[in-house]
């Protein structure tokens, strides 16, 4: 039942949006889909058993980094991933590589960053990510 993992995806970019949410469901994925830090804290607030944040890292006025702060304190378990369009990664330093999607996407890296960080959800127990 893994496939039927809830996702919620976060992209100010509707066109960019819509193909990654588009792809993730194909892999069989059920996607939620904001176009704002805001809206993507609040559909985490009324959707139960979400399992993966995938977060735009730029974005203008809440950043990224600042609703996966905002997750953790409320979701510390949730596992998320980044994506980012930057080949300047110094804004992400300290996150692991395997929280990083780059943009555009290379071929399975999308659904094999998604795939390992579901992998990494035990039951009942809070996993950190801890770069490897």
């Amino acid at each position: 039942a893994k496939a039927s993992a809830r996702l919620i995806l976060v992209d100010d970019d509707n066109a960019v949006r819509e193909v990654t949410a588009a792809t993730l469901r194909e892999l069989g994925y059920t996607v939620l889909e904001a176009g704002s830090g805001g809206a993507a804290l609040e559909l985490l607030e009324r959707s139960a058993n979400i399992d993966l944040m995938l977060i735009d890292f730029a974005m203008p006025g809440m950043s990224g980094a600042e609703v996966a702060r905002r997750v953790e304190t409320t979701r510390p378990a949730l596992p998320i991933l980044f994506v980012t369009g930057y080949a300047d990664r110094a804004a992400l330093e300290g996150v692991s590589e395997a929280q990083i999607i780059g943009k555009p996407f290379v071929d399975t890296e999308l659904h094999e960053k998604v795939r390992t960080a579901l992998a990494r959800r035990a039951p009942g127990k809070v996993v950190r990510l801890r770069p490897s």
